[in-house]
């Protein structure tokens, strides 16, 4: 009696130490698939092109990194293991009942059938009102995304009341669809139950009466009734699997949609490069169009190596298109651009990026120290100092609290819009690049800053190829040749005094802005 006992309580043990053992394994390859999953979808988002952040809303992507990540590794952890504990349990009780009577196990399972119709369509329609309330979430997640990344219009056009109401009807809209979701969720556990419920009721009826005709005893039958007691849970268990892998299998279709998503600009294979970059550009017959409108058509372009390249127009003449090309940000339409004779399709976009020095319109800043903002990509941080020199940011660390310590906020919401893009031009300076690009970089600074700006500039674009890209002609005069741009080709070419003599754009320009500044100083 003592030994079975003992035996009882070592089976007891055996479960519990297997179960725990279950958990711990299962619940490992979960987080492990998770981290997997994640560190693929952030490396894909990093692949993509521009033109797809320009269309997919940044709360969207967000939504799928978090919540549906989730989702998927619930299933994973959790799913899977109650798959594997159910089966095991189905397995083993039905090879018992099967032995006590193989008859009557067949019989119990004919309502199984209906149990799996059930299921089926009760699946279908958690995969599709899931996949709806995850759609419904990403518009949520965006709208939130919008109104903290634009507070600070929200505020000041007093639209607090009308944000409000609209994230009601998205918040609205998003419990309705839960709400139908829930009621194809609840049918799941009664259906189980009803069919476990049948087949117990058939045992009793058929089992009975084998037991009154003598065909099977007593205690076989109160053993095959306790094994076909324990079934009727992992059938209740089906219906949480069947909705866990549906969630799971929803989130995962939204995740892989982001992953499968071909980037538009694809890296080039190992080629033969240059020992040592000159920095020499070439545009040839280059075409590019957003939508179905040209911006650059059949342009043609030499900027020789070392030189200094000003590129000046109207609003939307394509001269910020102009400088996204060369580091292949965006691709042409058709034609070709050549660095040092080689085309940039052909160039690794690292070996690429790596030669160009890129500050765009709009300075974006990390949320992290001044210092690692500058050095940003760069190990050597002890030349902080003089980029930011070059910058003129230096001239502002008195008004930071930490000097380059300071932390800007995100998107550098602490600093003013000027010393955002001296960070952001210290950042290009300190890398020491070939081709350095400068789109309306100084827009934000005062004239004599830019100045003082142009001056420490000077030496770093000495031996440089520099693309100088404004609507102040202050800013570009100084340049070895300008460009006009206007219906997507040059208008005009050549230095700032014989296009001020030819009294084209540029002069007309040139006139404009001059008036202006002394209309200031009156």
């Amino acid at each position: 009696m003592q030994a079975y006992a003992l035996l009882i309580v070592g089976l007891a043990l055996l479960q519990m130490c297997l179960g725990m053992g279950m958990r711990w394994l299962f619940t490992s390859i979960s987080r492990f698939a998770e981290y997997d999953i994640r560190q693929t979808y952030f490396a894909q988002l990093l692949k993509l092109s521009l033109r797809y952040y320009h269309r997919t809303p940044t709360g969207d992507l967000m939504s799928r990194a978090t919540n549906d990540l989730n989702a998927v590794r619930m299933f994973l952890g959790f799913g899977i293991r109650m798959v594997f504990d159910a089966v095991l349990a189905v397995s083993m009780g039905l090879a018992v009942m099967c032995t006590i009577d193989w008859k009557l196990s067949f019989v119990a399972l004919l309502p199984l059938p209906i149990l799996a119709f059930a299921m089926n369509r009760a699946a279908s329609g958690i995969y599709d009102g899931f996949r709806a309330v995850q759609d419904q979430f990403s518009n949520i997640s965006a709208r939130v995304q919008e109104n903290l990344a634009g507070m600070r219009v929200v505020k000041a056009y007093v639209q607090r009341e009308h944000e409000i109401r609209a994230f009601d009807i998205l918040n609205d809209e998003y419990l309705a669809r839960n709400k139908k979701l829930v009621l194809v969720q609840s049918l799941i556990r009664p259906i189980a139950m009803i069919v476990g419920g049948c087949s117990l009721l058939i045992v009793l009826w058929l089992g009975g009466e084998r037991v009154v005709d003598g065909r099977l005893t007593l205690g076989e039958f109160v053993a095959f009734n306790a094994y076909l007691t324990k079934l009727i849970f992992p059938m209740i268990l089906l219906g949480w699997m069947i909705e866990r892998y549906q969630r799971g299998l929803a989130s995962m279709v939204r995740i892989n949609a982001i992953i499968d998503e071909q980037p538009e600009i694809t890296d080039a294979v190992k080629t033969h490069l240059p020992e040592e970059s000159r920095g020499e550009i070439v545009f040839d017959r280059v075409t590019f169009r957003y939508d179905d409108e040209d911006v650059l058509k059949d342009l043609s372009l030499t900027i020789p190596a070392g030189s200094t390249l000003a590129v000046v127009g109207r609003v939307g003449s394509g001269k910020t298109t102009l400088g996204r090309l060369i580091p292949r940000l965006i691709e042409p339409q058709s034609g070709e651009i050549r660095i040092d004779g080689i085309p940039v399709s052909y160039w690794p976009l690292h070996d690429l990026r790596a030669q160009i020095g890129f500050v765009p319109q709009d300075s974006f800043l990390f949320s992290d120290t001044l210092e690692n903002n500058i050095a940003l990509g760069v190990n050597d941080t002890d030349q902080v100092e003089w980029a930011s020199d070059i910058s003129r940011l230096n001239q502002d660390l008195e008004d930071f609290p930490h000097g380059y310590e300071t932390v800007g906020g995100e998107r550098g919401v602490t600093l003013s819009g000027g010393q955002k893009q001296r960070t952001a031009l210290a950042r290009a300076v300190i890398r020491e690049p070939m081709i350095l690009i400068l789109d309306d970089a100084m827009s934000s600074v005062d004239t004599h800053t830019e100045e003082e700006i142009l001056s420490g500039l000077r030496e770093v674009m000495q031996n440089r190829t520099t693309i100088l890209i404004s609507h102040r002609i202050s800013t570009v005069q100084a340049a070895d040749q300008i460009i006009v741009l206007e219906d997507g080709g040059i208008a005009e070419q050549g230095t700032h005094q014989a296009l001020v003599e030819a009294g084209g754009i540029y002069a007309e320009m040139y006139v404009r802005q001059q008036l202006r500044t002394e209309l200031d100083e009156i």
